[in-house]
């Protein structure tokens, strides 16, 4: 019986050091290449904990941290998207999913992220498909762009001033303003663009969170989103 004890005891620490030291690393490298392939990430680092190690297997972790470089949401790259959560409930088989269910509940779930102006001219260009030599310039009040379209030989130059904000769960490029040379023909070409431009629905999004905060800077933009 005593050296059943024993057996059992030491199954038990080889257990619980695994569940410690070796199980946060395989799920979180596993995490990681789910996230990437939902986000179209670059990289992505996962770091989790939970005491004990097995509770990860249940889904839960005391804390998680999350970085990922060069993702997609919506139409719009991310550099930087960071997500820091306590107390979590996942189900991170769900990331495809794209409706808020990975987490299911969090005591603390805080979403950074980091967008350039050129990804937001990248885009505008994409939006615009007709228009040549786009140039963004973003600065803490406004974003700017300019260029030219081409039809039939004539050529129109175009000028758009507009911000980034959250409006009904999304982020939204709001354009303020929209100059054509050439009116008639700029129309032609643009039609109705004027307005606003979703980025991302977070509705559509992997984690359920609210856009708190948006700090736009030279260059680029901050968002905050809390659940």
């Amino acid at each position: 019986m005593r050296r059943f004890l024993i057996v059992l005891a030491a199954v038990l620490a080889v257990l619980a050091a695994f569940s410690q030291l070796v199980l946060p690393g395989l799920l979180e490298k596993r995490l990681g290449s789910s996230i990437r392939s939902a986000l179209q990430a670059e990289n992505v680092t996962v770091d989790m904990e939970a005491m004990p190690g097995m509770r990860l297997l249940a889904g839960h972790a005391d804390s998680i941290d999350i970085v990922a470089d060069k993702a997609r949401l919506g139409d719009i790259q991310v550099e930087k998207l960071t997500l820091y959560g306590e107390d979590v409930q996942a189900d991170f088989s769900a990331l495809e999913k794209r409706d808020g269910s990975a987490i299911r509940s969090a005591g603390k779930l805080e979403l950074t992220g980091t967008i350039t102006q050129q990804a937001l001219q990248e885009m505008l260009e994409k939006k615009l498909d007709k228009v040549e030599n786009l140039h963004a310039v973003m600065d803490r009040d406004k974003l700017t762009a300019s260029g030219q379209v081409k039809l039939m030989g004539r050529t129109a130059d175009i000028h758009l001033e507009g911000r980034v904000l959250a409006k009904d769960g999304g982020l939204y490029f709001h354009m303020t303003q929209l100059d054509i040379r050439n009116a008639v023909f700029g129309q032609a070409v643009l039609g109705n663009f004027f307005g606003d431009i979703l980025l991302f629905d977070m509705g559509s999004s992997p984690v359920r969170a609210e856009i708190e905060d948006v700090e736009q800077h030279d260059g680029y933009v901050v968002i905050k989103a809390k659940s």
